[in-house]
């Protein structure tokens, strides 16, 4: 990868960071006219149970990093995301949501901040890509093994994390309608984080057509659940 190519796909990964913030925007207009004004609480308690669940992929991760092939250690994370995310998120139900709104809050509060954190994330890594040393090349090598530098439109990234608000949103409602649906939430969070990472390197619209299906599907099932319980 030549500089020149290096420079422009630091330009476009950082395009793509910024188009993912309008969608928790729109997320965040639909929720205010729906539900009215923010729980603080379940807002913030939601934005902090991502935190948790991020410090606790970590050493999976290096224990991955350091025994397991680039690729095989990338599949690791993938399949652990779903445990780490879900069980937290289940605490977090278990022990502050308490209506609707609650969890509706809860769940945008996890998606918000998934969405500036990955923005910022994909702001350092394209001041990665942009530069030439031995250090960046190698980090290259390993953000292209996990699928993260994958050139696409902006406007799939702000498809793709709509559809992860979606999610978000929809996991935080079935685990408040019944607490044990998390041994559905678990293997279906780590399949779709799986269906993100290699679909992407295959087709980028169907796999984003993909993700849409299932964050709306589950999305209205939590609706559902939560109205009839």
């Amino acid at each position: 990868m030549t500089e020149t190519l290096d420079s422009r796909l630091a330009g476009r990964l950082r395009l793509n960071a910024l188009s993912t913030l309008p969608a928790a925007v729109v997320a965040l207009v639909v929720l205010l006219i729906l539900a009215g004004a923010p729980a603080a609480l379940p807002l913030l308690v939601g934005a902090a149970g991502w935190m948790v669940a991020l410090v606790l992929r970590q050493p999976v991760a290096l224990i991955a990093a350091r025994r397991l092939p680039r690729e095989q250690a990338a599949t690791a994370v993938g399949w652990f995301s779903g445990p780490a995310e879900e069980l937290v998120r289940l605490v977090v139900v278990l022990l502050l949501v308490r209506s609707l709104g609650d969890a509706l809050w809860a769940g945008f509060g996890w998606a918000a901040i998934e969405v500036v954190v990955l923005a910022a994330n994909s702001l350092v890594i394209a001041g990665i890509v942009g530069r030439d040393d031995p250090k960046s090349r190698e980090a290259r090598e390993l953000l292209e093994a996990q699928g993260m530098l994958v050139p696409s439109n902006p406007f799939w990234g702000f498809a793709e994390r709509l559809s992860a608000i979606a999610l978000h949103l929809g996991f935080t409602l079935l685990l408040f309608a019944a607490p044990w649906l998390v041994l559905l939430t678990i293997p279906l969070h780590s399949a779709v984080n799986m269906l993100a990472v290699r679909g992407a390197k295959r087709s980028v619209p169907l796999t984003e057509a993909g993700l849409a299906a299932v964050g709306a599907a589950v999305l209205v099932a939590g609706l559902v659940l939560v109205a009839t319980r």
